[in-house]
């Protein structure tokens, strides 16, 4: 009696983690065309290429995008798929991400960042740089000037950001941004805009 409801139990368990296998897949898929869309949207690219990562987990793409040499993204989702894992997800605050790096033609003299209170972020020079407190955000800059005319064009990313850096080797902006339900789209698009019209760092 017991090993027959064992049995049960276990196929029941083994049903489960295979629907939730297929319904993970599927809203990853789903989550990733939508951020793909809406990055094409923002961007309006002249070429794109995609590259799917470990399966589901995400994409990278890289987009040739007037006023830039070039632009990349890589799109990492959580685990849907796997519902074992997925509590543990959750539990250590993984969320859905997004990290950019816009190759800039403009000139950029020096290095900054931007980093939203209370997350890790790895800055190998950070000994290097003068460090400032502001609402709430960490600023890491060499030049204050320099960061003042990053600011404000960060404006309309700000809810979604986690970490901007501006370094002057190969003149690369960074950014790593939360995925939102909706909004990507509109935010980057602004803040490419108000990049293109800055004349440089």
């Amino acid at each position: 009696m017991i090993s027959g409801w064992l049995f049960a139990l276990f196929v029941v368990f083994s049903l489960i983690l295979v629907v939730s296998f297929y319904w993970g897949v599927k809203a990853n898929i789903r989550k990733a065309k939508e951020v793909a869309a809406e990055l094409e949207k923002a961007l309006s690219p002249d070429d794109k290429k995609y590259t799917w990562l470990g399966g589901v987990i995400g994409f990278y793409a890289e987009y040739k995008v007037r006023g830039f040499s070039k632009i990349t993204a890589t799109l990492r989702l959580i685990p849907r798929h796997a519902v074992l894992w997925l509590p543990i997800t959750f539990l250590i605050g993984r969320r859905d991400t997004l990290q950019m790096l816009f190759f800039l033609k403009m000139p950029v003299k020096g290095e900054c960042h931007v980093v939203r209170k209370g997350k890790k972020v790895k800055i190998y020079n950070i000994e290097k740089l003068k460090e400032e407190a502001e609402d709430n955000w960490r600023l890491l800059f060499d030049s204050k000037e320099q960061l003042e005319r990053l600011r404000p064009l960060l404006k309309p990313l700000e809810p979604l950001l986690i970490h901007c850096a501006l370094t002057p080797d190969n003149r690369v902006l960074y950014l790593n941004l939360l995925v939102p339900a909706g909004g990507l789209e509109r935010a980057l698009k602004e803040f490419k805009s108000r990049l293109i019209r800055c004349r440089g760092f």
